[in-house]
């Protein structure tokens, strides 16, 4: 992904890409040495910043895990502060995700694990939806509002 510095898109600001979990089971990310990439603790407000390591990579719980272990793994909530005008950021994602029209069902944890489970997030503006194609297009909607109302207007409330 490329994240052109700060300034070239009016109003834009400091937004890179808004806070959001990945859809799927994990992402693996290889970033620059720019930076920019924020994670926010589950039931916290603050935002750590993760701090680029040459050669490392970054992984991100998604959606579809947080489902299959029934919340005792939490999708990782991030976002992406737009670089410093004249400075440019690329990263490289790794999306491990199942097929479009998969339901994903619940991994039998041991007992001392499924009691420490949270349950899957019942934020009612972001529900998490079983059906992996389901949870794309939601997720989608959400973060694309107004190509979603242009083009789907059907779908959008």
């Amino acid at each position: 992904m490329h994240y052109v510095g700060g300034g070239i898109v009016p109003g834009a600001g400091s937004q890179g890409v808004g806070a959001h979990a990945d859809y799927g089971f994990i992402t693996l990310l290889l970033q620059d040495s720019v930076g920019g990439l924020e994670v926010q603790p589950y039931g916290q407000e603050q935002w750590i910043e993760v701090e680029p390591i040459e050669g490392a990579l970054v992984v991100n719980i998604g959606e579809m895990l947080e489902v299959a272990t029934n919340g005792y793994l939490m999708a990782t909530i991030h976002r992406v502060t737009a670089p410093p005008a004249g400075v440019d950021r690329y990263s490289v994602p790794f999306f491990y995700s199942p097929r479009l029209d998969s339901v994903i069902g619940t991994v039998p944890l041991p007992v001392e694990l499924a009691a420490q489970a949270r349950g899957v997030s019942d934020d009612p503006d972001n529900p998490m939806l079983a059906s992996y194609g389901a949870n794309v297009l939601k997720g989608w909607l959400r973060a694309h509002p107004q190509t979603a109302r242009a083009h789907y207007p059907a779908l959008v409330l």
